[in-house]
């Protein structure tokens, strides 16, 4: 179970660094334009534009991290869904936080709520497809059993 978590945890580093830097990208071309890809907070706390890309990279990386890693919740088997849900979007949440306060993606209260919303709708609107998805996965399962049980009383 750790060698499956840290090969996801290290693909979901990979993962949050390529995402967080394309996002940060995407903001800057539809906003800015000419300006480096990391906020002015993350440039003045870090020094060079260098130096705050290379954390910039790094700390999305810890995102990716965390959000991978904890797929493994998603195999407690003893858990009720509502828990492992919990437990992942917790620890998703615990890292995404401090993250985005350090590189500056929020100026203020109402920033953080906006963006704290927005990922909870994201991670519900997931959570929604990841729950039809399984119940798709169970309904065949449970038909396969259903015509098992048949074929073996009809013989």
């Amino acid at each position: 179970m750790l060698k499956i978590t840290l090969k996801r945890a290290g693909i979901g580093f990979l993962l949050g660094i390529a995402i967080g830097n394309l996002i940060a990208f995407l903001f800057d071309s539809v906003f800015g334009g000419s300006g480096p890809i990391v906020s002015q907070k993350a440039l003045e706390i870090f020094g060079g534009e260098v130096e705050a890309l290379l954390i910039q990279s790094f700390l999305s990386g810890l995102i990716g991290f965390a959000g991978c890693a904890g797929m493994t919740f998603y195999e407690m088997e003893e858990w009720s869904l509502l828990r492992i849900m919990a437990s992942h979007l917790g620890v998703v949440f615990a890292v995404f936080l401090p993250v985005s306060y350090i590189l500056g993606w929020f100026a203020d209260l109402a920033e953080l709520l906006i963006m704290s919303g927005m990922m909870l709708v994201s991670y519900f609107i997931v959570w929604r497809i990841m729950c039809h998805i399984y119940k798709k996965q169970v309904d065949e399962l449970n038909e396969i059993q259903q015509k098992f049980n048949s074929d073996k009383k009809a013989a």
